[in-house]
């Protein structure tokens, strides 16, 4: 299994975008059946879902790579990517003796409080509330790429 990036609250420089990935993403979304393309930063999903829409052609993604997790324990949240899973998250935050609302084993949407998409375009963007309204909803037309959640104390969650 892959590790995950676990950070308490402070943020690094997202990553930049590699030349071996653009060369990546170009070789396999020319082959047919295209390829899934792994990227490892939002800007370069972001990079993927643009350069489909330019050229007009299928894209195929596999979010695994995104995997870190930054906790901030007083504010109570979790800023997570796609490929971390609810049960990962879990044992992140009990560190800490917090929990996330998990329900049939995914994170509830409706404790997200935040998150950062890559829309149809390719534009990579801070969702604001209508849009936090659709992903909750399950309705968004966006790739997420980075989601805060609200955490609770485990005794709040055996009520």
């Amino acid at each position: 299994m892959a590790t995950i990036e676990i950070q308490t609250v402070g943020r690094s420089a997202p990553p930049r975008v590699s030349d071996e990935f653009v060369l990546e993403l170009r070789t396999r979304s020319a082959r047919r059946p295209v390829e899934a393309i792994r990227p490892l930063s939002a800007r370069e999903v972001a990079v993927a879902v643009r350069h489909a829409h330019d050229e007009g052609c299928e894209l195929a993604l596999d979010l695994s790579g995104l995997r870190r997790i930054v906790l901030d324990p007083r504010q109570k949240t979790a800023r997570v990517q796609p490929g971390v899973t609810a049960a990962e998250l879990h044992d992140a935050a009990a560190h800490w003796s917090l929990a996330a609302l998990v329900e049939r084993g995914r994170l509830v949407r409706a404790s997200l409080l935040a998150a950062e998409v890559v829309l149809p375009d390719g534009e990579l963007v801070r969702a604001d509330g209508e849009l936090l309204q659709e992903i909750r909803a399950g309705r968004a037309a966006c790739v997420l790429v980075d989601a805060t959640y609200r955490l609770h104390d485990p005794a709040e969650l055996r009520r």
